[in-house]
């Protein structure tokens, strides 16, 4: 073997052994410097897993630590698996993404007439942001929901900006139920989660026994901290409970164009409306099907985060590149995207 090999595999080995060192030092900064309790974070590179670590506390009140196996709530994050439902059933020829919403809600009113299931995986249908009807603390079906914003009229016509909705993901739940002739959940349940050994993922319940569930905290005066608000509607829009290694597996499906055609897939990612939204250096930010799509040191970037009470999520791929950041955390004044931009700039260097 030439010394230049020698250097050249000297150097990679270093360089993979160096970077969980530099990870771990990031996020022990961040959880000093913004009050953190409990944190998971995974990253792939180039299609490998190369981090995995928990830090930190699933409940304060038993002193329970974080674990690799810790459950979190995802929020907003669940938008990508509803979808990847979505675009699932088109290629199975059950919907088209240009059906209008009529074909579904057929006594919707005439002013929604130009929306298609397209508007609603852009968040660019026109809707409002959310149903009138809508209480975090009271359990209304889907359904009731979407009904209760027929006499709204839009905030702007069908197609011409962006603007998000969790509205549209109700839609789109319901519209799954229909379609499939199951419940939504039960629908995602066996058709994603399990068929694809997402073993942890799975609706959110205040019933259900989940093995590892995190609770979710806010801060109080001082140095306190309050049990979060927890909310009993199931939200389509940020339906999911989930860990770090399920997200992992979820993100090497994507990579393997498992469950979907790479070009299915793609369709997901394509910027398909500007959000009129901006980086901080100078790079616009478009939506695809659940994703935002921009540019990261001319590398493709496709991310989203998720918020709840008491918790939050981040989710950065770099599709191009076969690499992922994930972080889930249990308080909701965690800056994410701060820290995911600093594991970023070691990960993409």
């Amino acid at each position: 073997m030439s010394r230049l090999l020698v250097f050249v595999c000297s150097l990679f080995i270093y360089q993979l052994s160096a970077q969980p060192i530099a990870f771990d030092t990031i996020i022990d900064r961040h959880i000093k410097e913004q009050n953190l309790l409990g944190i998971s974070v995974g990253i792939i590179h180039h299609g490998q897993i190369i981090y995995s670590k928990a830090k930190g506390l699933a409940n304060i009140e038993s002193n329970t630590p974080v674990h690799e196996n810790t459950v979190y709530k995802i929020g907003s994050l669940s938008k990508q698996f509803i979808a990847t439902a979505i675009i699932k059933l088109a290629a199975e020829n059950k919907l088209s993404v240009h059906d209008p919403v009529h074909m579904y809600f057929p006594d919707a009113p005439s002013t929604w007439s130009g929306i298609t299931i397209h508007h609603l995986l852009n968040h660019s249908s026109g809707l409002e942001r959310e149903s009138p009807a809508f209480d975090g603390m009271k359990s209304i079906g889907d359904e009731m929901l979407i009904k209760a914003t027929y006499p709204d009229t839009l905030i702007f016509p069908t197609g011409t900006k962006w603007q998000y909705c969790n509205l549209g993901y109700f839609m789109l739940a319901d519209i799954i139920r229909k379609v499939s002739d199951r419940p939504f959940i039960s629908y995602m349940d066996r058709d994603i989660f399990k068929t694809y050994e997402l073993a942890s993922t799975r609706s959110t319940s205040l019933s259900d026994i989940v093995l590892h569930r995190s609770d979710g905290y806010i801060k109080g005066f001082g140095s306190t901290w309050l049990n979060a608000p927890n909310y009993v509607a199931l939200r389509p829009s940020g339906a999911f409970l989930s860990t770090i290694p399920d997200l992992l597996q979820w993100e090497l499906i994507m990579q393997k164009d498992q469950l979907l055609s790479h070009t299915q897939w793609e369709s997901m990612w394509h910027p398909s409306i500007p959000t009129g939204e901006t980086l901080t250096n100078g790079t616009k930010i478009s939506y695809g099907y659940g994703w935002n799509v921009a540019t990261y040191k001319n590398k493709r970037w496709v991310y989203h985060g998720g918020s709840l009470p008491g918790f939050r999520a981040i989710y950065y791929r770099y599709p191009d590149e076969k690499s992922a950041i994930i972080i889930l955390c249990n308080v909701d004044h965690a800056n994410l995207s701060k820290l995911a931009q600093d594991l970023a700039a070691v990960l993409l260097k």
